[in-house]
């Protein structure tokens, strides 16, 4: 594998260089910001491992920004990398916090979310939706997580429910990038950042609520 192999997935991306990309890039702010945001919260105010998180989401924002700048095959793994940990921690994190499960079977979860995964992709054809189609296990998590603790009436639902909504108006909005690309020649994912650290955020503070299995498991 050749990881300076150049990538070229984006609308706003003509051609190569450094700055071809300027508004995928710099959107990725939105990461950063939301991370700091989240850290400077008191320390009490969440549990330890959602600082973690927070500094996923700042390490999302830094690896997206390196893939949107040199636009290679190593930026773009670093990319997905960043992604998958934020989102196998995150299970795990749901699993030990609202289901009170202990830390080693939380982590059993994530290969369980995978298998998941490949069961809501099955259907789709490697690549559909322009990419999108590998976020689709995601959604349908957030969705499961959301209808789960709403049912019970947990603290937590709420913001889910509320992530689940804005993750699926920035999947409409990358898988619509290169289709819409005559009409709108700056794309379309320079949203998907900026709605995605709003989702982030959202993902996040759903752990602030404790749940008394936690503290027995």
């Amino acid at each position: 594998m050749d990881l300076g192999q150049p990538v070229d997935l984006y609308c706003e991306r003509l051609g190569p260089g450094l700055t071809t990309e300027p508004l995928n890039a710099f959107s990725n702010l939105a990461f950063m910001v939301a991370a700091l945001w989240l850290l400077s919260r008191p320390r009490e105010a969440a549990p330890a491992y959602a600082r973690v998180l927070a500094w996923l989401v700042f390490a999302i924002g830094w690896c997206s920004l390196s893939f949107h700048v040199f636009a290679n095959v190593g930026t773009e793994w670093l990319d997905v990398l960043s992604i998958a940990l934020y989102i196998w921690l995150f299970v795990a994190c749901w699993f030990r916090r609202f289901a009170g499960w202990p830390w080693w079977a939380a982590a059993l979860a994530v290969p369980g979310f995978l298998a998941f995964g490949k069961l809501v992709t099955l259907p789709f054809a490697p690549g559909a939706l322009n990419g999108s189609v590998d976020y689709l296990p995601p959604l349908f998590a957030l969705l499961l997580m959301a209808a789960w603790l709403l049912l019970r009436r947990q603290q937590g639902g709420g913001k889910l429910a509320l992530a689940a909504t804005v993750f699926s108006a920035s999947l409409v909005l990358r898988t619509g990038d290169q289709a819409w690309c005559t009409a709108l020649p700056i794309g379309t994912h320079w949203l998907w950042h900026c709605l995605n650290a709003v989702t982030l955020t959202l993902v996040t503070l759903s752990l602030d609520y404790p749940c008394s299995k936690e503290q027995t498991a």
